[in-house]
């Protein structure tokens, strides 16, 4: 769960030109390591590269960059999309949880579950795109090797059941999904 990726972002000098403002390599890091962030090993549960975070939405494309990478960033921002990669590796069992979110992922590898509150189950392969529209499921990697997801994280109103009841995301804990920080 070592692969890097590169990110490349872009921006906009204050005569509106266009140019690259950052091109690093962000290797994966294991959550429950922090603050240190180590490298995921064979006892990890996941890796994650937190890509980008946006703070507002629509977009303020003018506000200053801020790094995501190697910090603890909420499972579904309030305060605007995030996008991040998730290493899974093999395993029996992943953790059910809700966010209040739109969430687009896409399996860049590997054969992953994704199982619903109500047992239902798809498994996904490379290139099959799920969109998760604030339901309760769990991840699970369904090969043998390490499946790697690309996600786009969107804030959501909270879903309302027909009889008013309001589903509340999952409480996941300091490191899953740490508080917000002010702006």
């Amino acid at each position: 769960m070592a692969v890097p990726i590169r990110r490349v972002i872009t921006s906009h000098d204050s005569k509106g030109f266009a140019f690259f403002a950052s091109d690093d390599i962000l290797t994966p890091y294991d959550p429950n390591t922090a603050p240190n962030f180590a490298t995921p090993g064979p006892d990890s549960g996941f890796g994650v590269i937190q890509i980008h975070r946006s703070r507002g939405f629509p977009v303020d494309n003018q506000r200053p960059l801020s790094e995501p990478h190697k910090t603890l960033v909420p499972l579904a921002d309030t305060k605007g999309p995030s996008c991040r990669i998730i290493d899974l590796p093999p395993s029996e069992a992943g953790w059910f949880h809700r966010t209040l979110s739109l969430d687009y992922a896409v399996i860049l590898s590997g054969t992953v579950g994704f199982i619903t509150d109500g047992r239902e189950e798809k498994v996904l392969k490379a290139h099959d795109v799920i969109v998760c529209r604030g339901t309760n499921h769990e991840w699970v990697n369904r090969g043998e090797d390490l499946a790697r997801v690309f996600a786009v994280v969107i804030p959501s109103l909270p879903i309302v059941t027909d009889d008013g009841t309001r589903l509340e995301k999952t409480a996941a804990g300091i490191i899953y999904d740490p508080e917000e920080e002010e702006d």
